[in-house]
């Protein structure tokens, strides 16, 4: 099936047609030339403590089983047994050494391996061939800083290339101290009815919407006001790092400046690291650029002093599935963490703040974007189109990426152009072949 999607959207104008969101063939195709082709965040390391522990996540709408296995490697699996398709785990973590099927008995070990089938000497003669029958592993699992990430595409590039700039990013929220960090026990899990590009689209540059959208929670000091300007035109900068991701940063000058931007609760905190960060990272990074917000490309979206990861499962063109954890420098005193927990239940949980003014907007803008009428007026991304920053490099000579003001829709455009580009892209995912035929090859 040959898809031309590039019409669907006028950079030169920011000109993006609102059926992306609600189209049922487009939402098909991003399955395949999207989410079976890139790179999926899958959790951390620290939600794998142990030998044969595992939690059951994601990839698209593929439920998959992410294990550490008796070795100590990580494998990752889809959670459905080749006889008839059944999920062989039902539950969300655990520790377990095996999977047995709930239908027939079909057991595999937490390396993929199939170990057991009932009848297998009676009833299929000893004649059914295990080795190509196991659970089919993804194509690459790799990890950045602790992120556990997996594709079921096996001509995928490496994972730091596809991340790219944004990796260097990324180290600004993952590597402020010596451990890393580290994701808290418990996930955040809830149903919003809107595409997965909504709340992709907000995390990746909408700084624009908080003065309106989040006012009531600025104006009753809820945010730590004075902290919080309630204008337009902050310091700082929407990084179009390429390939589809985006990050927004303010911009300190001096210590005085970060220490303006942080959170009355954490304040104590970030002057403490301020120091190991710097080493760590630099002036430019460990001071002079604040991480605020970002997304990487296709569905993972970051908040800085939110603390929040999260991942938007696309169920179907008008359902997203959002999972959200809390993360922490895992080093950091344990009074900290529990602020931090607390801090995201209160502002970015399911009933957060601001979770409930992002859930509405973005509900709302999907729910007008499937009307016969609506669909004929595009969005509009023009913000800042024009106005990007031309020579990075003249603010500070190691900044990466393209750079767009702080109320600015650089990462937006760059997010869909890139998105057009894999839909229009027609190879097909090479997913790993488990064919008895394959097996049967290897073994040769």
């Amino acid at each position: 099936m040959k898809s031309h999607v590039e019409h669907l959207m006028d950079l030169k104008w920011g000109d993006l047609d609102r059926s992306i969101f609600s189209d049922p063939q487009i939402f098909e195709l991003e399955l395949e030339r999207i989410f079976a082709r890139c790179w999926l965040l899958l959790g951390h390391e620290s939600m794998l403590p142990k030998p044969n522990d595992f939690f059951t996540t994601y990839m698209g709408r593929d439920p998959v089983i992410v294990t550490r296995k008796a070795d100590g490697s990580i494998g990752c699996y889809l959670n459905m047994c080749r006889h008839r398709g059944n999920r062989v785990c039902r539950a969300d973590a655990g520790n377990a050494r095996a999977f047995s099927c709930p239908f027939h008995g079909w057991t595999f070990g937490n390396d993929g391996r199939l170990t057991n089938v009932p009848g297998y000497k009676e009833i299929y003669l000893e004649k059914l061939d295990l080795d190509a029958h196991g659970l089919v592993p993804v194509a690459k699992i790799d990890s950045y800083k602790g992120l556990l990430f997996a594709t079921f595409d096996q001509n995928a590039p490496p994972l730091l290339e596809f991340l790219g700039d944004m990796a260097w990013y990324l180290d600004m929220m993952l590597d402020r101290r010596e451990g890393g960090v580290e994701f808290l026990p418990g996930i955040h899990k809830w149903l919003v009815h809107t595409n997965w590009k909504f709340p992709v689209d907000n995390f990746i540059g909408d700084s624009y919407h908080g003065p309106v959208s989040h006012k009531s929670a600025w104006v009753s000091g809820f945010e730590g006001m004075p902290r919080r300007k309630s204008g337009y035109g902050y310091e700082g900068f929407q990084v179009n790092p390429g390939g589809g991701h985006g990050f927004g940063v303010r911009w300190a000058e001096n210590r005085e400046q970060v220490f303006e931007m942080s959170l009355p609760e954490f304040l104590d905190y970030e002057k403490s690291r301020l120091d190991e960060a710097i080493h760590r990272l630099g002036d430019l990074r460990g001071m002079h650029l604040s991480p605020m917000h970002g997304s990487i490309f296709p569905n993972v979206s970051l908040l800085w002093q939110g603390g929040t990861i999260r991942v938007w499962h696309p169920k179907g063109p008008k359902l997203t599935e959002a999972w959200g954890w809390c993360f922490v420098d895992k080093n950091a005193p344990d009074e900290y963490k529990r602020e931090k927990a607390l801090h995201m239940v209160q502002r970015h949980g399911t009933s957060g703040t601001w979770e409930a003014d992002d859930v509405d907007n973005w509900v709302q803008c999907h729910s007008s974007s499937e009307g016969y009428v609506a669909r004929r007026y595009p969005q509009n991304l023009e913000m800042g189109l024009g106005d990007e920053i031309e020579d990075p490099r003249a603010i500070h000579p190691d900044i990466r990426g393209r750079l767009g003001k702080f109320q600015s829709e650089i990462n937006q455009r760059g997010f869909y152009q890139h998105w057009a580009e894999l839909m229009d892209d027609t190879r097909v995912p090479a997913v790993p072949d488990m064919s008895r035929r394959a097996c049967q090859q290897e073994g040769s």
